[in-house]
């Protein structure tokens, strides 16, 4: 079991609060995206072998949805080579 928390809860920000900045999402995207890929395919066998297929192609889908976030966030906030 984990001794401490890798990413911070998500929750809406309070009305009249600033979204975060691009690299604090591109920070939380990839550390979500590390965790799963981990449980996925950590050190030993696959966690999520008894969920099925459909499960499975659903994790699949939102890693795929984590790591397109990732690399459009990188664009962002990488400065622009000239």
């Amino acid at each position: 079991m984990a001794t401490e928390t890798i990413a911070r809860a998500c929750a809406p920000s309070p009305h009249g609060e600033a979204v975060p900045d691009p690299a604090t999402l591109l920070e939380e995207k990839s550390t979500q995206l590390y965790s799963l890929l981990c449980y996925c395919h950590g050190n030993g066998p696959p966690q999520q072998e008894d969920a099925g297929p459909v499960h499975r192609g659903n994790v699949f889908w939102l890693t795929s949805v984590l790591a397109r976030d990732v690399m459009d966030l990188i664009q962002v906030c990488m400065p622009r080579e000239r």
